[in-house]
């Protein structure tokens, strides 16, 4: 009895056994709007069709659906509104808003609240 409970533990465990050569299954289709919108939001610059396809591990790039998703990502970004919410937060200037021609002005908005936030954070 006492072989038999062991034979079946090993062979209950060994059916949990994952190959770590094994490959990662491959997801679905990347949104590449989505990611456009997802890259502008999170700050980061405009990438080529080379890092664009290893960042988001998919070699069939849509350039174009992403540059739509990162403009629309964009305009959100880089609204003096939420440049404000973003600089007293104490987050940083996002690097997708360094190409637009009214970069001067929203780093001034950013700034601005940003010495606000630190201001304000000192005073409690």
């Amino acid at each position: 009895m006492r072989r038999a409970c062991l034979v079946m533990l090993v062979l209950t465990l060994s059916g949990c056994y994952l190959d770590p050569y094994a490959p990662a299954p491959k997801p679905g289709p990347t949104d590449w709007y989505q990611a456009g919108w997802d890259d502008a939001m999170a700050g980061d610059p405009i990438r080529s069709d080379l890092v664009l396809a290893h960042v988001h591990n998919d070699d069939e790039v849509d350039r174009q659906e992403w540059l739509r998703g990162y403009a629309k990502g964009q305009q959100r970004i880089c609204d003096p509104d939420f440049l404000k919410v973003q600089g007293s937060a104490g987050k940083s200037f996002p690097q997708s808003c360094e190409k637009l021609p009214d970069t001067e002005a929203l780093r001034a908005t950013w700034q601005t609240a940003t010495d606000a936030g630190i201001k304000a954070s000192r005073l409690n």
